[in-house]
C-alpha cells in the first residue's frame, strides 16, 4: 500500500473465488422491503456548510460519516455556475465539501460509485484522465466501485495503467489510482474474480466494508474487444455472496461491522417508488441482503435520497445518488453501537457543492491540467456557420432521435475511409458527448472549431474500422436501433452518412420494422456486399449492434474517430460548414403518395397542374417533443430545419396544405431540403 492512505483490505482471489464458487445467498422473501417508499426531508442547507442530519450521537455509539460521489467523468473544471457567475462543481470544490465533512467529523471516509473517468472533458481527456485520477488521490478517495466507463480503454488499461488494487499491475509499473476499484460481479470466463470484490477500512474504530458492483449491461456499453474474456454477472447474487462472507463470523474471513454497497447501477426515476420498484436497480434495492446497511449508487446521473424499511433491520436502509459531474455529493451518517457493532441511527442527504471552499492542492492539479489542455486545444481545426448539435428533448440530449451532428460525423468517417471502399458510415449517438457551437469558447472567434471543441464531441478515442456487410446485414443493423427489451434506452438513432435513407413501421413486430433501405436513391440488394465504416466500439458489437461484429474484410483507418473528424473539418471544401437538417429516415407511411382530391365538376385546366413534391416529415417518437438547446451566446438564432434538435415540425405544414387543397383545389409544394 502507498504510505499516507487509509488502510484498506480488499479481496480479489483466494477467498473471493471460494465465495463466488459457493452457492450464492439470495435475500429471502422476508428480507424484501415493504412496498411503501420513504423519501427523506432534506435539511435546510447553508452554502459552504454541511447541515446536521442527526441529533448528537448517544453515549456508547460512534458516529461515522461517508462522503460519496458518482459519475464524475473527468469534470476537473466546474461544469456549472451560479447566476452571479461563481463556479459550481469541479474537482477542487467537490474536494472542499469532503474537507468540510472531515472538519465536522474526523471519522469520515470518501468513496465513489464509479465512472470517475471516461467521457471526460478535453482538460482530462487530452492526458487520458491522468489528472483526474491525481485529483481523486489528492482528495483522499479511499475506494471506488468500477463503472462501465472505467473499461472504455479496455480491461488491460484499467488493470495496468489506471489500477484496480492501488498496487502495481501486471506490467510492474505503479498505477495512477492509489485506491482500489471494486467489481464483485466482474469475473473471468472460468468464473474467477477479475477485480477485487470488496475493501474494508477502519473508520473511528468501526470496521466498514465496501462492496462494489457495476451494471450488468456493461458488456453492451463498452467496446467488446476491450473486455474479451470477462463476464458481468447478476449484481444481486454477487453482493449477497460477499455480504454473507463479511458477516459470517468466521475469523478466517474479513469481518465488517458496517457494510455499504457501491453500485454503479441506478434508478430510472427520482421518486422513491421508482427507485424501489423499477428496473435492474429496483431489484438491487429490494433484494440485496439485509446485511447491507446503505446503498450509494450512480450510472443514471439522477439525484435521489430515499430510505426503505427492510425486514430484519432495526433501521431503514438509505439509498442515494448524487447526480453527476461533481455538482452534488452524498452525505451518509451512521451511528454505530460500540458494543453490539450494530447501526442504531442513520442520517443522509444529497448535498450541493455550491459555496464550498475549493481544496488548494486539488486546485493546483486542475490548474496544471487546464494549462496543458489550453496549449493543445486552442489549435483551430475547422469552421462552421451555425450550431451543429445533438438531438434534444426537454432540454436533455436525446439518443433516440437523429441529429445533424451525428450525421456529420458519419459523413466525416465515410469521406475519410473512401480509400477503403467505404459506401456507408454509421455513428452511435452515445459516442457524441458535446455540440459544435458557433459562439467562441475562448478567444478563437465565432465559428472557429478548435481541437478542444472537437475532442469534447468525440472523447473516446475509438479507432475507425471499415468492414464488408451484405445488404441484408445492413438492414439488420438498422433494425438493431430498436434495443433489446429491458434496455435503458429503447431506441438508439444511428447517425447515417449522406445517401443512406431508410423507412420504418414502428408498429411492426421486432425485426420487421425496417421497410426500405436505399443508397443514393436505389434500394440496397440483400445479397450484395457493401463497405461500411463505424468506430471500433460499434465494430465489436457495442450498444447491442451485434450484426456489426459479423463484418468481414476489416480495415482500420489508422486514425482515431477524433483524428478522422478533425481531418474532415480541416478540408478546404469543408470550411464554413452549415448544419444539414435534412432527415435521413422517415416512417414508411410518409413516403406513400398523397392522393389528389377529385372535384365533382373539374374545370378545364388552363395550365398543366403542378405535381406535388413529397416531403419527409420529422420522426418524433411517441410522447417526445423536441426542444432546442441554447447555444453559448444567449439569444443567438437557432438553426432552422427539420431535424429533432430544431423543434421544427413539417407535419403542421402538410395539414395546412391539405386544408388549402380541400378549400380551393390548391396543391402545395414543400421543399424537402432546407438551408439553415
Amino acid at each position: 500500500m502507498r504510505p499516507g492512505r487509509p488502510l484498506l483490505r480488499f479481496l480479489c482471489s483466494g477467498a473471493a473465488t471460494a465465495a463466488l464458487a459457493a452457492p450464492l445467498l439470495a435475500a429471502p422473501a422476508s428480507a424484501a422491503t415493504t412496498p411503501a417508499a420513504t423519501p427523506t426531508a432534506t435539511p435546510a442547507a447553508t452554502p459552504g456548510q454541511v447541515p446536521d442530519v442527526l441529533p448528537p450521537a448517544a453515549p456508547g455509539t460512534t458516529r461515522i460519516q461517508i462522503g460519496a460521489f458518482n459519475d464524475f467523468h473527468g469534470r476537473l473544471e466546474a461544469p456549472d455556475e451560479t447566476d452571479d457567475g461563481d463556479p459550481v462543481g469541479g474537482a477542487a470544490q467537490m474536494a472542499g465539501v469532503f474537507d468540510a465533512m472531515r472538519a465536522k467529523n474526523p471519522n469520515t471516509v470518501v468513496v465513489s460509485a464509479g465512472d470517475n473517468i471516461g467521457a471526460s472533458t478535453f482538460t482530462s481527456f487530452i492526458q487520458q484522465d491522468a489528472p483526474t485520477i491525481a485529483a481523486l488521490n489528492a482528495m483522499g478517495v479511499a475506494v471506488s466501485a468500477v463503472g462501465n466507463h472505467e473499461f472504455d480503454r479496455g480491461y488491460a488499461d484499467l488493470v495496468d495503467r489506471v489500477g484496480v488494487q492501488g498496487e502495481p499491475g501486471a506490467d510492474g509499473a505503479d498505477p495512477l489510482a492509489a485506491f482500489p476499484h471494486l467489481g464483485a460481479n466482474v469475473v473471468r470466463a472460468d468464473g474467477t474474480p477479475a477485480m477485487p470484490s470488496f475493501a474494508t477500512t477502519d473508520v473511528g474504530g468501526i470496521r466498514v466494508g465496501f462492496i462494489g458492483v457495476v451494471t450488468q449491461q456493461t458488456s453492451s456499453l463498452v467496446a467488446p474487444a476491450g473486455i474479451e474474456g470477462l463476464r458481468f454477472t447478476d449484481p444481486v447474487a454477487a453482493v449477497n455472496s460477499v455480504a454473507a462472507q463479511l458477516s459470517d463470523g468466521d475469523p478466517a474471513n474479513d469481518e465488517a461491522d458496517v457494510i455499504v454497497l457501491l453500485a454503479h447501477e441506478g434508478s430510472t426515476g427520482t421518486d422513491c417508488a421508482t427507485v424501489q420498484t423499477e428496473g435492474a436497480f429496483g431489484r438491487i434495492v429490494r433484494d440485496s441482503s439485509p446485511q447491507i446497511d446503505a446503498i450509494l449508487s450512480g450510472h443514471t446521473h439522477l439525484r435521489y435520497d430515499c430510505q426503505f424499511p427492510v425486514e430484519g433491520r432495526s433501521t431503514p436502509r438509505p439509498v442515494l445518488s448524487a447526480e453527476s459531474y461533481s455538482t452534488a455529493v452524498d452525505d451518509l451518517v451512521l451511528d454505530v453501537d460500540t458494543t453490539t457493532r450494530e447501526v442504531v441511527a442513520t442520517g443522509h442527504q444529497v448535498l450541493a457543492v455550491e459555496g464550498f471552499t475549493p481544496n488548494a492542492q486539488v486546485q493546483r492539479i486542475v490548474a496544471d491540467a487546464v494549462a496543458f489542455a489550453q496549449e493543445r486545444g486552442r489549435q483551430p481545426v475547422g469552421s462552421i456557420t451555425a450550431d451543429i448539435t445533438r438531438a434534444f428533448s426537454g432540454g436533455d440530449d436525446d439518443r433516440g432521435r437523429q441529429s445533424p451532428l451525428g450525421n456529420l460525423i458519419a459523413d466525416a468517417q465515410l469521406q475519410q475511409t473512401e480509400g477503403a471502399g467505404a459506401q456507408i458510415a454509421l455513428e452511435n449517438p452515445g459516442g457524441i458527448r458535446d455540440d459544435l457551437l458557433y459562439a467562441e469558447s475562448g478567444s478563437e472567434g465565432d465559428g472557429v472549431v478548435t481541437y478542444a471543441e472537437a475532442a469534447a464531441v468525440q472523447p473516446f478515442a475509438n479507432s475507425v474500422v471499415t468492414m464488408t456487410l451484405t445488404g441484408a446485414q445492413v438492414r439488420q443493423v438498422l433494425e438493431e436501433q430498436w434495443q433489446p427489451a429491458g434496455s435503458s434506452r429503447p431506441f438508439l438513432a444511428l447517425g447515417l452518412s449522406e445517401g443512406l435513407f431508410f423507412t420504418y413501421d414502428e408498429a411492426a413486430p421486432a425485426g420487421q420494422r425496417i421497410r426500405s433501405v436505399t443508397l443514393d436513391g436505389a434500394e440496397i440488394d440483400p445479397a450484395a456486399p457493401y463497405r461500411v465504416t463505424v468506430n471500433s466500439f460499434l465494430a465489436s458489437g457495442g450498444d447491442n449492434f451485434t450484426t456489426l461484429a459479423e463484418g468481414t474484410d476489416r480495415t482500420e483507418l489508422g486514425k482515431t474517430d477524433l483524428e478522422a473528424f478533425t481531418a474532415y473539418l480541416g478540408l478546404p471544401q469543408n470550411q464554413g460548414l452549415a448544419p444539414d437538417t435534412d432527415l435521413r429516415y422517415a416512417p414508411a407511411a410518409a413516403v406513400t403518395p398523397v392522393p389528389t382530391p377529385v372535384p365533382t365538376a373539374p374545370p378545364a385546366p388552363t395550365a398543366p397542374p403542378v405535381a406535388p413534391t413529397q416531403t419527409a416529415p420529422v420522426v418524433v417518437p411517441p410522447s417526445r417533443t423536441p426542444t432546442q438547446r441554447p447555444s453559448r451566446t444567449a439569444g443567438a438564432a437557432a438553426p432552422s430545419g427539420s431535424l429533432a434538435n430544431t423543434g421544427a415540425e413539417v407535419a403542421p405544414w402538410l395539414a395546412a396544405g391539405a386544408a388549402l387543397v380541400l378549400a380551393g383545389g390548391l396543391l402545395l409544394t414543400v421543399s424537402r431540403r432546407r438551408s439553415s
